[in-house]
């Protein structure tokens, strides 16, 4: 059966330790988690594997993600941060590393200089058993770009089907992507709020059936691919005022009942396909 997976849980306060302890008991298979590179990941991981967690993926940093399309040493430099990202990810034996192409409603121009930076770093992630994930985020046309120029399959798409609902609901990013799905990142929202204005406010990391993402929807994609990977949740205790006065044991407990209602609505799908 399929893995139930979650992020590390946005927002709270609680030591990475302790929360993987408490992801363990709510029941989770695994998780990931975002690495910047400062950050004591070969510490996480030992608690992971001593818990029996899976470490799924490895989400990238993505502040500062427009510096790979810049000219010149900006660009080269990130190219080397990011490299050794990729060296820590195969440290801890994690074979998946999530990745913003952008960040913000603006960035610089699709460039020659950006698209060959990705291939270099493409290239030297697959030597280390890496497989990069890029991520759908606002409707910028760099992540086409970036999808069309990357041709190896080793490498795909992470799809955020709440990034989805909130910033290009007019995509249909597993027709674009699909073919290349490697993971996902799923939570809700309330959709663009301010037609016209897509704003990072709306992308609030809902658990699933809080907002107004149709679940249908989102199983009936995954069923068209016969997606059999697992089922991981990234999700904020900020999202709503009422999930802070949950304990984090409580919104555990939560998440992973409706990440398993995801699980069985998409077995059952899968299953009535079938019988067609």
């Amino acid at each position: 059966m399929q893995d139930i997976n979650i992020s590390t849980i946005i927002g709270s306060t609680v030591p990475v330790e302790e929360q993987l302890k408490l992801i363990k008991n709510a029941g989770f298979d695994g998780f990931f988690l975002t690495y910047t590179g400062i950050e004591p990941l070969v510490s996480w991981a030992e608690t992971a594997y001593q818990l029996g967690l899976k470490f799924e993926t490895i989400h990238g940093p993505f502040s500062q993600a427009n510096r790979i399309w810049e000219a010149g040493d900006i660009g080269k430099d990130y190219l080397t941060y990011l490299k050794k990202i990729i060296d820590d990810c195969h440290s801890v034996n994690v074979d998946k590393l999530i990745m913003h192409v952008t960040v913000g409603n603006t960035a610089p121009p699709i460039s020659s200089n950006g698209l060959i930076l990705f291939q270099e770093l493409c290239d030297y992630a697959k030597e280390k058993n890496v497989h990069i994930c890029f991520e759908n985020l606002e409707p910028l046309p760099h992540i086409d770009a970036v999808m069309d120029y990357i041709k190896n399959p080793f490498h795909g798409f992470c799809w955020d089907c709440g990034h989805n609902l909130c910033y290009s609901p007019h995509i249909d990013m597993i027709k674009k992507f699909g073919s290349r799905l490697k993971c996902l990142h799923i939570h809700d929202n309330l959709g663009v709020t301010q037609p016209g204005n897509i704003d990072y406010r709306d992308d609030r990391h809902y658990l699933p059936f809080d907002g107004t993402l149709d679940w249908n929807w989102f199983v009936e994609k995954l069923s068209v691919l016969n997606y059999t990977g697992p089922i991981t949740l990234e999700v904020s205790i900020l999202g709503k005022s009422e999930y802070q006065n949950l304990s984090l044991t409580e919104y555990l407990d939560i998440a992973y009942e409706r990440a398993t209602k995801l699980r069985d609505m998409l077995i059952q799908k899968q299953a009535s396909n079938i019988s067609l």
